[in-house]
């Protein structure tokens, strides 16, 4: 069986107030994920595992075999992770299960060709992309368990896929992720609130207009071009700042 978890933040204080995380939610997780997953199952581990190398040393030596899918909390060389206990160490991952092409990464990878992006990150079910399918995972919301990418879920996400239709959010919920209840305003506007997230809405939906012309066009679906591009897309760059970054691809 494959399993996927997102941002477990072992040991990180500060994440307890941000996601209103209970003072035991590492025991919480690691309870779960040893009473779940077994020696011969596969966990994808979506990033941000943990600050902490005692933390990260001890999720590696937890049930199953451990990919970790970077996050831009993980910074440390791919051989210490190695040697913690993960099979591998990639930056994005692609699987092909059931013939639903599925990519996963940390961050929602805006442009992907997949049928349809896992990710996490947020910590919340917003999507800002209308033009692609997307599945953002947050552990609250699972619980602290991790999910199983089995037959039922797989058939759950496929009638999107065939409708090429984003799930709503009681949707998304129904994809294990409804052991909080209702949604927050989080849920809907990532966290930063509505304003915010109208504005990088906007900022998306300029970036696809900007690489469907000549002479961006041909650099679109690089990953880097794409992780340099959501710098603009939350804010932190001006358009020309932009227009330079994305210039280095072509």
């Amino acid at each position: 069986m494959i399993y996927v978890i997102p941002d477990t933040h072992l040991g990180h204080e500060n994440i307890k107030k941000y996601c209103n995380r209970p003072d035991n939610f590492e025991k919480l997780v690691e309870t779960n994920w040893q009473a779940t997953v077994t020696e011969t199952d596969t966990v994808i581990h979506l990033g941000d595992i943990s600050f902490d190398e005692a933390w990260i040393r001890q999720l590696g030596s937890w049930n199953g075999k451990k990919i970790l899918v970077r996050g831009n909390h993980d910074k440390k060389p791919c051989d210490f992770y190695m040697s913690c206990g993960f099979t591998a160490v990639v930056e994005e991952l692609v699987t092909d299960t059931n013939n639903v092409l599925i990519l996963f990464s940390h961050r929602p990878h805006f442009g992907h060709e997949c049928d349809i992006n896992i990710h996490g990150h947020q910590h919340n079910l917003a999507v800002y992309d209308a033009k692609r399918l997307y599945l953002p995972l947050s552990l609250e919301h699972m619980g602290y368990k991790p999910l199983a990418l089995d037959d039922n879920f797989i058939g759950k996400l496929k009638p999107f896929i065939i409708q090429n239709r984003q799930p709503t959010l009681k949707e998304m919920m129904s994809l294990g992720q409804d052991a909080i209840g209702k949604p927050s305003n989080k849920d809907f506007y990532d966290g930063f609130g509505k304003e915010i997230f109208t504005q990088s809405k906007a900022r998306l939906e300029e970036c696809y207009k900007i690489l469907e012309n000549t002479p961006y066009n041909s650099a679109r679906f690089k990953f880097r071009l794409w992780r340099n591009a959501i710098r603009y897309i939350e804010g932190k760059i001006g358009k020309q700042e932009f227009l330079r970054v994305i210039g280095k691809f072509l």
